[in-house]
């Protein structure tokens, strides 16, 4: 598929420590799809997803699920970050980098070194030490425990954090920048064709929070993009989503292959942490919560091909598909990451 560049705002910080305040502008636009930028989960589909059964799972108060034993039979291991340290991707140098050859597990933008997404018209800035360390003039070390990181490990558990802007940050990079937060992706570490993926995570509550588990193709191709999942904080002005719901999607070149929708859980996934999960096969996409299959997408002829996990704790505008935080919400909110790892057929 053919892209062309469309002007937009996308703010990037890039490789050698060069802020993102330079406003890059780079926003891609598949033709023929009426989607834009590359990835991120959406909250406009240029077709009809096929609706899928919204009945709830059997109840479940178990935090140590695993995936059933039938699934990962004839699978072994590929990909396991049990978050005793946080790795992030850098260069030589400590910087963030863009490009193959940096060392470390987690990046920390998005492709093409961007920090947001405008035409989700989300209101937060994707920040780490690198930025912190070049906006505020500070060491490495202390822009790791900066109270503006939102990266931190404890017991085993990667947090993210979002949280309003400071006026430091807000003045160097927009007014638009209400929110700091983080996104992790293993673009240039880790990636596979077809496999089983699962994050084990306790999910944040309030308005406008957005949080994600979801693959894109390490070629930069759009599409495939399979969100195993996407989750509000609370309800957004649609009645969508919500502390019992989650969403799920693939996104095909064929449209009569793509799908998705809401599921009902029938458990507060803000209150403890589960386990989701998709498998991407060949003959279908199937998704998990707590190892028990809730739903199948049809083959997806797009996904032969290596992808890249990413997670992230998006937060809204108005007008956004999750909507805006607003009086109700309590900050700092934390997105908590127990595990990630990738299963592959044998």
């Amino acid at each position: 598929m053919k892209i062309k560049i469309k002007k937009n705002n996308l703010i990037a910080y890039g490789a050698g420590g060069v802020i993102g305040v330079i406003i890059l502008g780079y926003v891609l636009v598949r033709i023929g799809q009426g989607l834009s930028t590359p990835g991120s989960p959406l909250s406009v589909l240029p077709f009809p997803l096929p609706q899928t059964s919204t009945s709830s799972l059997p109840s479940t108060t178990s935090t140590t699920e695993t995936p059933e034993a039938t699934l990962l039979q004839g699978m072994h291991m590929t990909f396991d970050d049990e978050f005793n340290t946080f790795s992030r991707y850098v260069d030589a140098n400590g910087n963030v980098t863009c490009n193959p050859g940096g060392s470390g597990t987690w990046q920390t933008v998005y492709d093409f070194c961007s920090r947001t997404n405008f035409a989700n018209s989300e209101a937060e800035v994707y920040i780490d030490p690198a930025f912190l360390s070049y906006l505020k003039g500070e060491s490495a070390s202390a822009a790791e425990t900066d109270p503006d990181n939102p990266f931190s490990v404890s017991n085993g558990v990667l947090a993210i954090r979002a949280q309003p802007a400071s006026t430091q940050v807000r003045s160097a990079v927009g007014q638009w920048a209400q929110y700091t937060s983080g996104i992790i992706t293993t673009q240039f570490s880790f990636s596979q064709t077809y496999g089983y993926f699962e994050v084990r995570a306790k999910l944040p509550t309030g308005a406008g929070l957005w949080p994600a588990f979801w693959l894109l193709p390490e070629d930069k191709s759009w599409p495939p993009e399979i969100d195993a999942l996407e989750a509000f904080g609370d309800p957004n002005p649609l009645d969508q989503g919500g502390q019992t719901l989650i969403h799920y999607a693939s996104h095909a070149t064929n449209p009569s292959q793509s799908c998705g929708n809401w599921y009902n859980v029938g458990v507060n996934i803000t209150q403890g942490f589960h386990t989701y999960g998709v498998d991407v096969e060949p003959s279908g996409i199937t998704y998990y919560f707590d190892g028990v299959p809730y739903a199948t997408c049809p083959p997806n002829a797009s996904v032969g091909k290596p992808m890249y996990m990413l997670i992230n704790l998006a937060v809204g505008s108005s007008g956004s598909w999750p909507g805006s935080p607003n009086g109700s919400n309590s900050w700092p909110a934390y997105l908590y990451i127990d595990y990630v790892r990738a299963y592959q057929k044998s």
